[in-house]
């Protein structure tokens, strides 16, 4: 994948001035007026939690040599925060991004440069909160979702159950149990503090692939091609009847498609973990037969196939199962993302990365107490997340 690659540093304070080291990439072709360019305009999308987006819009209206007059084109331009290099693999991220617009499940990346890179703008609205709730958006959802496991190409981990293979498996293929653990690893360990801590996520994640992972269903296991960040503002809606495209994929990964999908569940309750925004069983139980029903849709071979597709209620209890034994995980997993943030922080973001590092661990450490009936055992009450998740 060819991207053209600038060296500039874009500074978020002069944001225009920034913009036009790039604009001859962003829109080929491209001739201003007049040394004033006031015909290419900047706003701010989002100042997100690891990075900034800008959108950048060229009204040909304001240029008289236009023939196409009255025609707009934008781009948008992504910063990556500061310290964010010890949480994401860019290069990664950048070959994924190639990945997913050769497969028209993204849009064509533009520019790379210093600090960001550059994709073409994808029309639509950010989702909020509130409203991935909404029946036809999380219908949408689960028919987007199901086009990218189906469509983009998946990865087999070989396990044989012993710890060995295990290690390999998460050293050596991008994952998200090879992130987890280089996350995991990235924490300081400056205070006796720091270690003690340290060491015991240590043991918490060699219970998670303990639980999770290894056993006979495991020794050739497909993984699906997850977004892996499939919160709200991830979610762009298109039009009024809920069909909606994916954006931001630097946390996109291998995965078992059961963490794709708790994943994005524990998103409905947004940045701000509210629990009771949590979908109910029913409520997953049809995303999930949606899902499998587009999934098997994109994988057939002919239209006339496709109306002998049925989705069994077996296979739809199989995959709900599935799902809710992956609960607890991204607790641990952003939990983890939150403490390095704390550190690598450097306040240009307002953000509790500490509170939330503990809200999701929170999350982590009441599913693990319900799996081993430590709960129950102490007589303690059962926490919000699992109260709402085991609603009916």
């Amino acid at each position: 994948m060819d991207i053209p690659f600038i060296p500039h540093v874009f500074d978020q304070s002069k944001p225009k001035e920034s913009v036009l080291k790039l604009v001859t990439h962003l829109f080929p072709g491209y001739k201003p007026k007049d040394d004033s360019y006031e015909d290419i305009e900047v706003t701010v999308v989002t100042e997100g939690t690891t990075n900034g987006l800008f959108k950048v819009t060229r009204n040909q209206s304001a240029n008289s040599s236009s023939v196409d007059n009255g025609t707009v084109d934008a781009a948008l331009v992504k910063i990556y925060g500061e310290g964010t290099e010890t949480l994401i693999d860019r290069e990664k991220e950048i070959n994924f991004h190639g990945i997913l617009s050769s497969h028209n499940l993204a849009p064509s990346l533009l520019v790379r440069f210093s600090n960001g890179h550059a994709y073409q703008f994808l029309a639509g609205k950010p989702c909020p909160v509130t409203g991935i709730s909404e029946e036809k958006i999380w219908r949408g959802v689960a028919r987007e979702l199901a086009r990218w496991h189906a469509i983009l190409p998946a990865a087999k981990f070989d396990f044989d159950g012993n710890n060995d293979a295990v290690e390999s498996v998460l050293e050596h293929k991008p994952n998200v149990w090879s992130t987890a653990k280089r996350w995991l690893e990235a924490i300081p360990e400056d205070t006796e503090e720091d270690r003690n801590q340290k060491q015991k996520l240590r043991g918490e994640f060699e219970y998670l692939v303990g639980k999770l992972r290894p056993g006979d269903e495991a020794k050739k296991h497909p993984f699906v091609f997850g977004h892996g960040d499939l919160l709200s503002g991830n979610i762009i809606l298109q039009d009024e009847i809920g069909a909606v495209k994916f954006i931001d994929y630097e946390h996109s990964t291998y995965c078992p498609r059961a963490f794709d999908l708790a994943n994005h569940f524990s998103e409905w309750t947004g940045f701000e973990c509210d629990y009771n925004l949590l979908p109910t069983t029913s409520t997953r139980r049809e995303f999930i037969r949606e899902y499998l029903r587009s999934y098997h849709n994109a994988k057939k071979q002919s239209s006339t196939e496709a109306d002998k597709l049925e989705v069994t209620d077996d296979e739809v209890s199989q995959l709900l199962s599935e799902v809710d034994s992956y609960r607890g995980f991204p607790g641990f997993y952003w939990g983890l993302c939150a403490v390095i943030q704390t550190r690598a922080s450097t306040g240009t973001i307002d953000f509790d990365y500490a509170g939330y590092a503990e809200l999701r661990f929170a999350e982590y450490r009441a599913w693990r107490e319900e799996e081993d009936g430590m709960r129950a055992a102490d007589m303690k009450d059962i926490p919000l997340r699992e109260m709402k998740w085991a609603t009916a």
